[in-house]
């Protein structure tokens, strides 16, 4: 009976050495593994702020100084404490079109320090380049006029703000301005219609709904549509304001689709660059029947609405900031001529 007892005794020592020897090895795993999670999630936020970091420095490219204090301004109020960013503009296609930013933070290690290891640089990259739409099919069948002279008897656009120095079209923001005129208010019987594709009511119609099946680029010379096609042209914004928002937009309301930037501009909310109220204009150089138009670039804009009975029918648009690729478009370096767009490289 006593060596029956000295047995389980032993067998119970070396149990609960086992079991001391387990429990060393399962807290250093729980300890890795709370350790290398905050290392994960560290960097996933940093992948965040890098990402951003480098949307909101294109938008000031070529200008490499102002492209940098962005993306180093965004760092800096954005990423969390101890966080800090490496910016360099580069070359892709055309000089300073492309944007790098790595965003760098220090995890300090709670459990593995028993082992020597007090932490870890953290760091993720990101990269951005832009450039200027040049072409493509999904025009929206108006003339966004590249003059605002008082004194001209031709359409004239109010939001007009002269050429940048690589004559790139601007235009003032947070303005409404009439692009498709009505009855007894045109210049010498223009009232803003292109005809894209091809005229007659039916295409110019499905024109405002869908956008232009066939491509245009800048330099291309188009029609524009005689008469006023009043009917058209509100069924055609009827139609478009009769399609949903897509699932990644809250709404078509102005306010649930395009987003006031810190510097007063305004730019599309990400997630809504293909709702309905969204549009691309080619502009032109003048609307002057029965003359053919210049396409001199293309403006994003902001449908507000038609307005406006009978013969009055107008169409009235915002100039709103794009900043995403659109699919099947062609794009170009930051000398070239059309609305700017920044694309996420890496």
């Amino acid at each position: 009976m006593h060596r029956i007892d000295m047995r389980f005794n032993g067998e119970g020592g070396q149990a609960v050495v086992l079991f001391a020897a387990g429990l060393v090895v399962m807290c250093a795993m729980v300890g890795m593994a709370i350790d290398f999670g905050h290392v994960y999630y560290t960097r996933t936020d940093l992948q965040k702020v890098a990402d951003a970091a480098v949307f909101a420095g294109a938008q000031d490219l070529p200008s490499q100084g102002a492209a940098t204090t962005s993306a180093n301004n965004y760092v800096a109020s954005n990423g969390s404490a101890g966080t800090t960013a490496t910016v360099t503009i580069q070359q892709t296609y055309s000089a300073n079109d492309t944007i790098a930013v790595t965003a760098t933070r220090h995890v300090d290690f709670t459990f593995l320090k028993v082992i020597g290891m007090s932490g870890k640089d953290v760091s993720a990259s990101a990269k951005a380049r832009i450039g200027y739409y040049v072409g493509g099919a999904g025009l929206l069948p108006w003339g966004f006029v590249a003059s605002n002279d008082s004194n001209s008897t031709l359409l004239q656009n109010p939001c007009y703000l002269g050429n940048d120095a690589f004559g790139v079209p601007q235009f003032k923001q947070n303005q409404s301005c009439t692009i498709k005129y009505g009855a007894g208010s045109s210049s010498g019987g223009d009232f803003g219609a292109l005809s894209l594709g091809g005229s007659g009511g039916s295409i110019y119609r499905d024109n405002i709904t869908h956008g232009s099946t066939l491509p245009f680029k800048v330099g291309d010379q188009v029609d524009s549509e005689t008469g006023n096609v009043q009917g058209p042209t509100g069924q055609g914004i009827s139609d478009r304001f009769a399609l949903t928002a897509p699932s990644t937009c809250p709404g078509n309301a102005r306010s649930q689709v395009l987003l006031t930037n810190a510097d007063g501009s305004v730019s599309i909310r990400p997630g809504c660059e293909s709702s309905p109220r969204i549009g691309l204009i080619p502009v032109v150089d003048k609307i002057q029947n029965p003359q053919k138009s210049t396409i001199k670039g293309f403006a994003y804009v902001y449908l507000s609405g038609s307005a406006g009975n009978g013969g009055q029918t107008q169409v009235n648009v915002e100039f709103v900031k794009f900043v995403t690729a659109i699919p099947g478009g062609v794009y170009r370096g930051t000398t070239g001529t059309g609305s700017s767009m920044v694309m996420l490289i890496q």
